[in-house]
């Protein structure tokens, strides 16, 4: 689903006589950018196989993309789901799995998935967990309760304090994606519940037109405040646990969390 403009996007395309012809960065032609904007990314990868080799070969990986994390499992000999709303980034990931992959695809909503079995790790990466509202976390921690086996652990990511700091400020900078450039524009909500990211190619055609703008909205969320709904929704307190990020200490730029089932709390599952 496509996400608002930023009022720094619209004011350039008013300036130019253009209009935005909005996109959604995880479908069509914006999967292709998302993965190649994220897919270089090695944060956090060193971190999860870490934990995974403490549990058994099932593991679901929650919104997993093009499979920056579901190809590093199954590297390390892990049997994978990899489930995603978006059969665009699947059809990437299913390009790149190796013919002996032990891997499979399922397109649905993690907030709703019933998959009828259970896991030894559950992995939700990239932050990912900032695509959903309120309503939907809770949703979600729920399907994670019913899919995890016993002893099996719930392993999230979230921004750390510096990027934290970074992504509650409005920006505009220029960055290369393959052989564009692309204004990425980021503005906070008045609310500071969440924030609008856009990306514009550049430069503006010289002619009033039509100029694709890709979009996302993320909340806002820092690992007390998830670490909080999770207790609530039946977890026992997370381990939080240091990612190394470039240019920040471990941790600031991102943290894990991993967690387990409360099996004394009375929650429904």
């Amino acid at each position: 689903m496509t996400a608002p403009l930023t009022d720094s996007v619209r004011r350039r395309l008013a300036e130019a006589g253009c209009v935005a012809e909005p996109g959604d960065i995880y479908a069509g032609d914006g999967a292709r950018f998302y993965d190649d904007l994220v897919g270089p990314d090695r944060s956090e990868i060193r971190e999860v196989l870490h934990v995974a080799r403490r549990h058994g070969a099932a593991v679901l990986d929650l919104a997993a993309g093009s499979g920056r994390i579901t190809l590093p499992l199954l590297r390390a000999g892990k049997s994978v789901t990899a489930l995603d709303f978006s059969p665009d980034m699947l059809a990437r990931l299913r390009a790149a799995l190796p013919a002996t992959a032990s891997c499979e695809l399922v397109v649905a909503d993690m907030c709703e998935a019933d998959l009828g079995r259970r896991f030894d790790l559950i992995v939700l990466a990239a932050t990912s967990i900032t695509l959903l509202g309120p309503a939907d976390r809770r949703r979600l921690y729920a399907v994670v309760r019913r899919h995890l086996a016993p002893a099996g652990t719930f392993l999230l990511s979230v921004a750390g304090a510096a990027a934290q700091r970074a992504l509650r400020a409005a920006t505009d900078r220029e960055i290369s994606v393959g052989s564009t450039v692309y204004l990425q524009s980021q503005q906070v909500e008045a609310d500071g519940s969440r924030r609008i990211v856009n990306w514009m190619p550049l430069p503006l055609p010289p002619a009033p037109g039509a100029v694709p703008v890709l979009t996302t909205s993320l909340q806002l969320l820092d690992a007390a405040a998830v670490a909080s709904e999770l207790r609530d929704a039946g977890f026992l307190a997370p381990e939080v646990l240091p990612v190394r990020t470039n240019g920040v200490a471990p941790g600031e730029g991102m943290v894990l969390l991993s967690v387990r089932v409360d099996d004394g709390a009375d929650h429904d599952t």
